[in-house]
């Protein structure tokens, strides 16, 4: 009991909330503002904490909903611990199902249950979760339906690194990996984690030397001011790989 009310107020002093009397609008701004530093310790979690009241304020809000899901994938992904990452992924695949019932004509919750979807199975291990391949692969393809280069295009690059994962025996495919980084990559050439899945796709197949010269690409180009973070993060994993595959 006593160590629980310890965590408790540790809790309430090092993440106050930042919600008090404010509107669902203000509080958006609020999360916009916090996010947007998302690279600092602690940034993302405040900017949940505010999308989550919003959300908790105006339950059918559908850009409250979004903002959750962008915050939410965030967090899991540097969450540590599988059992973190699919408690996070999978209350997003939760709250994605809402927002595509809310609003099924737009991309977001399309393409955010995709996302959350292999990143749960991910999480578990590929093998445990081959069970999710289709509905990863449905999700993505309705999100490109309705806008494919939402989110750096982000639903062609789910794709090609799900080919990439599965093993071929189970529907795997490298060359339909290539296939959908590349188009990533033609509609958002500024998208980091393409290049680095691109490389590694272009490895398997025995390009070598196009791995290379993309993970040179990655390390050279002028990042996208928006994704600064992820860039950083994609550009420290791809050093790695270089380094390695010029041995």
């Amino acid at each position: 009991m006593k160590k629980s009310l310890s965590i408790l107020l540790l809790s309430f002093f090092f993440f106050p909330s930042p919600v008090c009397g404010d509107t669902v609008g203000e509080l958006i701004q609020k999360g916009d503002e916090l996010y947007a530093r998302r690279g600092e310790a602690g940034m993302a979690a405040d900017a949940l904490a505010a999308y989550r009241e919003a959300l908790r304020l105006a339950p059918d809000d559908y850009d409250a909903m979004v903002k959750n899901l962008q915050a939410m994938y965030f967090i899991g992904d540097h969450a540590n611990g599988r059992d973190e990452k699919q408690k996070v992924f999978k209350e997003a695949m939760d709250l994605s199902r809402r927002a595509i019932a809310l609003r099924p004509d737009r991309v977001e919750g399309h393409y955010w249950l995709g996302v959350h979807t292999g990143s749960y199975g991910e999480a578990r291990g590929v093998l445990k979760s081959l069970f999710l391949k289709n509905d990863i692969i449905r999700a993505m393809e309705r999100s490109i339906a309705i806008d494919g280069a939402y989110e750096h295009a982000g639903a062609y690059c789910v794709l090609g690194r799900l080919y990439f994962k599965v093993p071929g025996i189970f529907g795997g495919s490298k060359k339909k990996s290539r296939q959908y980084l590349e188009k990533c990559r033609g509609i958002a050439p500024k998208s980091s984690v393409c290049l680095l899945f691109l490389a590694e796709t272009y490895w398997s197949l025995g390009e070598k030397s196009l791995a290379v010269r993309t993970l040179e690409e990655l390390q050279a180009m002028e990042p996208d001011p928006l994704w600064l973070p992820e860039t950083e993060k994609d550009r420290q994993a791809g050093a790695l790989l270089l380094e390695k595959y010029k041995k």
